[in-house]
């Protein structure tokens, strides 16, 4: 309705226009009042002498005679005499009477024109009018049939998305027609409703998978318990070898629980941001870590970022501990910073052996565990990773607009790689 309102008005905006234009220009059009006569030669006087000609001298006034002619005579250098002749007399009285009629027939042929002129423009304005008003209500139903028509893409849309909820997040908009602006949004909400469904899938997955992990530990410790008040003759040693089991799950429900919380917190964003210097975090980092007999290298140039101090620490750490939990026996480990295409950077590669680029996505995933259990595969898990590692990396990279990358080369292993923004 608005749009139909908004084309009308637009519609007799610019009919009224041109009709003023038309009626300014159709009035203006004859406001020079031409009389049919413009008036007599002859003077209130008589008539105006002819002028004599060049070359004749100066003309010498005759005589007036009885038939009212007066006569000019002038010689010419031949010898020849030549006459100027004015008449006067009736024709001159005819003439006046003449122009006297002509006045009055001209004066009533000004006001019929005049008139005549009012009329038309009377009749103009009348019917212009009309034809405005017609053209009005054809141009309104236009508008609604065209108006319709061009929303009727957005009304398919809105009734599509409202039947849209986090239960059906798979349907999209699919809407047809031409490659226009209503076409390209809707496949912009289609991109949209896409990532929602991969962000709200990956948090089913990321609660079952949480859900899971936090279970295995307080079932563990329930059992232990249950085993130990189950014994009937229990001993010192049987109840601390007990108490010492539920100590140790009890640690890994607190690092996972810790883990949770950081990961959280990165995805969370960042509150503020300092200077921070990657060589120095990587430098501590590494002496802090326990290298588990590996033989670990270390290339730290210089490299300062901004962001949180915590975060890139713990990111780091991750990173290392990662590499070093995921290793072979008598693997090595490299620890670089510097700066890389202009970009701060701390990169962190480990031994193993080869892996697929579907494994490289699959780690960054939460619980995601790549050879967790010894699968075959070169790589050994000692039983005390939650598979949050490199998910933390990716929340810390995101939430800094850092780039994260993996790369696994040919002869194995797995080189990650963390370039901050300038």
């Amino acid at each position: 309705m608005r749009l139909t309102l908004l084309y009308g008005g637009l519609f007799l905006l610019a009919g009224a226009g041109l009709l003023a234009i038309t009626y300014a220009l159709v009035a203006g059009g004859g406001s020079e009042s031409r009389s049919v006569f413009v008036g007599s030669a002859v003077g209130a006087d008589g008539p105006q002498l002819p002028a004599v000609p060049a070359g004749f001298g100066a003309a010498k006034p005759g005589i007036a005679q009885a038939s009212g002619t007066v006569i000019y005579q002038q010689k010419t250098p031949s010898g020849a005499v030549v006459d100027f002749r004015a008449y006067e007399g009736k024709v001159n009285a005819t003439f006046k009477q003449v122009s006297s009629a002509l006045r009055s027939v001209t004066a009533k042929a000004n006001e019929s024109i005049a008139e005549v002129k009012g009329a038309q423009l009377s009749t103009l304005l009348t019917e212009s009018a009309i034809a405005l008003g017609i053209m009005a209500l054809a141009s309104i139903g236009l508008g609604w049939l065209m108006a319709g028509r061009a929303l009727r893409p957005v009304r398919t849309m809105s009734t599509r998305a409202r039947g849209i909820s986090e239960r059906n997040l798979h349907e999209r908009l699919s809407l047809d027609g031409p490659d226009d602006e209503l076409k390209e949004l809707a496949t912009t909400f289609d991109g949209l409703l896409g990532r929602l469904e991969a962000a709200f899938e990956s948090q089913r997955r990321f609660v079952a998978n949480a859900s899971h992990e936090l279970r295995t530990p307080i079932t563990l410790e329930r059992a232990l318990v249950e085993v130990a008040l189950a014994d009937p003759d229990p001993t010192i040693d049987s109840l601390r070898d007990t108490c010492q089991r539920v100590l140790t799950a009890s640690e890994q429900q607190e690092r996972l629980i810790e883990a949770l919380l950081t990961l959280a917190r990165s995805q969370r964003g960042l509150e503020s941001r300092e200077p921070v210097d990657l060589h120095e975090v990587t430098a501590e980092v590494v002496r802090a870590v326990p290298s588990n007999g590996l033989r670990v290298d270390t290339e730290l140039g210089e490299a300062s970022a901004t962001g949180d101090p915590a975060m890139i620490e713990r990111l780091v750490a991750n990173l290392v501990e990662n590499a070093v939990r995921y290793n072979q026996p008598d693997g090595w480990i490299t620890a670089w910073t510097g700066a890389r295409d202009g970009r701060p950077t701390v990169e962190v590669a480990n031994a193993g052996a080869p892996l697929e680029d579907v494994q490289l996505n699959e780690l960054l995933k939460p619980f995601v565990r790549a050879n967790g259990n010894g699968d075959g595969n070169g790589r050994a898990h000692d039983g005390h990773g939650l598979g949050l590692g490199l998910s933390i990396v990716q929340a810390i990279s995101d939430a800094h607009g850092a780039r994260l990358s993996m790369t696994a080369p040919p002869e194995g292993g797995l080189r990650i790689a963390v370039a901050f923004p300038t």
